[in-house]
């Protein structure tokens, strides 16, 4: 089984009532157009995963939220390629600068971008460590 096929297994039997829902093919084709070609572990992900919660409040998977989805106008904007992809409802959001080779990354409660490398190499890797260990 391979590393996507766990992480979605493992938070469907987990995590009985999480709610996920299918990613519109076009949502990659807009993403794709603005910033190049999407990385192939997280494209997958949400394939065969999708997004929406996992379990009650535990986290939320999106699929590329802008930062003007969530924060004030002068945050957003020194967020500039930046895409969300999660959110632990404690303040922090997960993403991907997308200008900048698909770097994964937070957003902490004052808005500003933190890759996270070497602790995670991909949102893949957060997940895998965040609820399969």
């Amino acid at each position: 089984m391979n590393r996507i096929d766990t992480i979605v297994k493992t938070i469907n039997e987990k995590f009985l009532d999480s709610s996920f829902i299918e990613v519109p093919q076009e949502e990659f084709i807009s993403i794709e157009q603005q910033f190049g070609e999407i990385p192939s572990d997280i494209k997958m992900l949400y394939l065969k995963l999708g997004y929406g919660s996992i379990g009650r409040g535990q986290f939320s998977i999106h699929c590329f939220l802008k930062p003007t989805d969530i924060y004030d106008a002068e945050t957003a904007r020194q967020l500039d390629g930046i895409l969300i992809v999660g959110d632990d409802f404690a303040g922090t959001c997960y993403a991907y600068d997308a200008k900048n080779n698909w770097i994964f990354g937070c957003i902490d409660y004052g808005g500003e971008f933190e890759p996270l490398l070497p602790m995670y190499s991909d949102f893949l890797d957060f997940l895998e460590k965040y609820f399969l260990d």
